[in-house]
């Protein structure tokens, strides 16, 4: 069979595995050769390789039956990830969909208010009035009160971390442009930074990390644990009643983002947002009642996609301490498949 057509600019090479090699393996072993293949690099500001230097690259070959059971291996780990990684975004889109339709779209009453069935049980239906009544913002549902964003949501909130302390540190680039969670985080003595808690949203104020949605809310620390990170962050805690998830919910919505992106000030190309810009981000504030039943329903999706999380992190190490193990041939194609058979 032909490989399938496709299309690169020049900084990509296309590799085609001949007969003897099967196509995944070939990525697999690749990857297992990523500390070889930096070694052949050359430029300054960009580090880049020659098709010559593929000349330089070597990588066993055993039999093809060996070389597609490894990559089997390697692959189901990698299928599950992703199978996670799919599973997550859609808990988070169920959140979101949840978020919108109370807060921002009003469906309940807009539904009870047209003599609708607004499609929730009956306790949480009763919940929502049937009418609206004027704001500054237009119409909100009758009871309800417009209040600026400082009102329900602590910004910055004081964390206290001593210098030097080591403690939980998340980068910028390892904040997520989709999900929740860092893609990594690691301990570092503490210097000067935006400082968080678990329950904490982080959501980035500079251009362009800002327009590419890099957001993430905190779950990941020991209970009481203080992390730090960029002083490009800025910190969002709701105040009760309304759940730690809401911040997140919030800063991942269309308007507060345009908002925050309308308020970037600063030189091009350095452009942020000042924190105290939100103080005239006006939003329409739920009871009590709701925010606490809103907090239950997303509270364990927010869990799920933590659990699934960890699970990835989990095997994506083991998939990462096998790859050159059984590239190498170090560990034999058997004893892996007992491990997968545990794991998955």
């Amino acid at each position: 069979m032909l490989p399938e057509p496709m299309s690169f600019n020049q900084t990509c090479y296309g590799l085609i595995a001949k007969p003897q090699v099967d196509p995944e393996y070939l990525y697999y072993a690749l990857n297992a050769t990523l500390k070889r293949i930096l070694t052949l690099t050359y430029g300054t500001v960009f580090e880049t390789i020659t098709i010559k230097s593929f000349d330089k690259i070597e990588v066993p070959l055993p039999a093809l039956k060996i070389q597609r059971a490894i990559a089997h291996i390697l692959g189901t780990l990698d299928d599950k990830i992703e199978l996670n990684r799919k599973t997550n975004e859609t808990l988070e889109a169920m959140a979101r969909a949840i978020f919108k339709s109370w807060f921002i779209d009003f469906e309940p009453v807009r539904a009870k208010a047209e003599g609708r069935d607004p499609g929730l049980p009956k306790e949480i239906a009763d919940l929502f009035p049937n009418s609206f009544e004027d704001s500054e913002l237009g119409e909100i549902p009758r009871g309800w009160r417009v209040k600026a964003l400082p009102e329900i949501i602590d910004i910055n909130p004081l964390r206290s971390l001593r210098k030097g302390e080591e403690a939980p540190y998340v980068d910028m680039k390892n904040m997520p442009t989709q999900g929740h969670r860092p893609s990594a985080w690691i301990l570092r003595p503490f210097g000067s930074g935006m400082k968080f808690m678990n329950g904490d949203t982080l959501l980035a104020r500079i251009t362009p990390c800002l327009e590419n949605g890099k957001t993430a809310f905190v779950d990941f620390l020991s209970e009481g644990q203080v992390g730090w990170g960029s002083t490009e962050y800025i910190v969002f805690r709701p105040k009760p009643p309304l759940p730690e998830y809401y911040g997140y919910l919030l800063a991942r919505d269309e308007r507060l983002r345009d908002f925050a992106i309308g308020n970037m000030t600063g030189s091009s190309g350095r452009q942020r947002v000042p924190a105290n810009c939100f103080s005239n981000f006006l939003i329409t504030a739920p009871p009590k009642e709701i925010a606490v039943t809103f907090g239950k329903l997303v509270s364990g999706l927010q869990t799920a996609i933590k659990v699934k999380d960890e699970e990835s992190t989990t095997l994506a190490a083991i998939r990462d301490a096998l790859l050159p193990k059984l590239i190498s041939g170090e560990i034999r194609v058997p004893d892996s498949e007992k491990v997968l058979e545990e794991v998955i």
